[in-house]
């Protein structure tokens, strides 16, 4: 994708993901907070006459670092990650959502975001789960810019988005909508988001010694278009997802997510595994990033985005919090 977007451009690929894929981005609603005790608050949404809530739960340094100057940069974590301590050590706070009171995980669409816009046979006003679950990410940034801040001396400008797997794709798609996260950290987040469908790697032979693997590592199969609108997934997505036979009728790859993500004051950082990871389809991960950082590099943006594939482990590890935030540092704060 050569060059900038025209905005005729933006607003087609936007209108694709809205209308076709995960639903309609909401926002604007009155947003508030209250602390229920040293680990948990609780995020409060007003929409009109319609009020629901979700919890959250939140650690920080014992103090700010001399880098950060007073106050601490924060992650909101879509779940919990094992090894969010490595950010703490950093100077960076951490705020954990409870994802399935924003939104079950099935078809349901039961949780606080289906209280204020429930699901219809209205397929213009349909929101999936995964833009549900970016919602209430960004609802705890509308808490932190409510005064949460001034409560957990978080840096209010200076705010990370993660999350793993299908709360990967989550993050990948919230990168689109809200631009006030100033690093957006899209997780082995595989088909459905990074995963471009145009890359397969099941059944491809790689040499995994330079990460620590053998000579010959053969990817087995890569979760497939069917899987994602199965039963067990496609409460992710809107109904005219469905009307999708196979991967060629879709008018635009997944490298668009980090695409229409692109800013001038933020950060993009992939991670994902190299090995066991051939569900999520580890190599197509690796093809979306060396094509998004393409156009950013075309963009004079190429500094903006950045990726980090450890050996294994479909998670966020230490080595990828430390990685992450001494490149944000560089970013911000050197």
């Amino acid at each position: 994708m050569a060059g900038e977007l025209s905005g005729i451009e933006r607003e087609s690929m936007v209108s694709y993901l809205q209308d076709q894929v995960y639903g309609q981005w909401r926002s604007g609603e009155e947003v508030s907070f209250e602390i229920l005790s040293e680990e948990k608050v609780k995020i409060i949404v007003k929409n009109g006459n319609n009020v629901t809530s979700f919890g959250a739960s939140f650690a920080c340094p014992k103090e700010a670092s001399d880098k950060h100057g007073e106050g601490f940069p924060f992650f909101i974590c879509m779940h919990p990650i094992k090894d969010y301590e490595a950010a703490i050590e950093k100077g960076y706070a951490c705020l954990f959502i409870d994802s399935l009171s924003v939104a079950s995980d099935d078809t349901k669409h039961q949780g606080a975001f289906y209280d204020l816009y429930p699901y219809t046979d209205d397929l213009k006003s349909q929101t999936g789960v995964l833009m549900a679950w970016g919602w209430g990410a960004s609802k705890v940034l509308d808490a932190v810019y409510n005064g949460l801040d001034k409560i957990l001396n978080l840096k209010k400008d200076y705010s990370l988005v993660t999350g793993v797997s299908r709360w990967g794709k989550a993050v990948a798609v919230l990168g689109v909508f809200d631009k006030r996260f100033k690093m957006v950290i899209p997780a082995c987040s595989g088909a459905g988001g990074l995963a471009l469908y145009s890359v397969k790697s099941e059944g491809k032979t790689y040499d995994m010694t330079a990460v620590g693997g053998p000579k010959e590592y053969t990817y087995g199969q890569n979760e497939p278009l069917s899987c994602l609108q199965s039963d067990a997934e496609r409460g992710w997505f809107v109904d005219a997802f469905l009307y999708f036979k196979t991967e060629e009728e879709l008018p635009y790859d997944q490298d668009i997510l980090p695409i229409l993500a692109a800013g001038e004051d933020r950060g993009y950082y992939i991670v994902a595994a190299h090995m066991n990871e051939d569900w999520v389809n580890a190599p197509s991960m690796w093809e979306c990033y060396l094509k998004a950082r393409d156009y950013y590099e075309k963009n004079s943006l190429g500094d903006r985005i950045f990726a980090n594939f450890h050996k294994e482990g479909h998670a966020v590890l230490r080595e990828d919090f430390e990685v992450i935030t001494e490149k944000f540092d560089e970013l911000y704060f050197d």
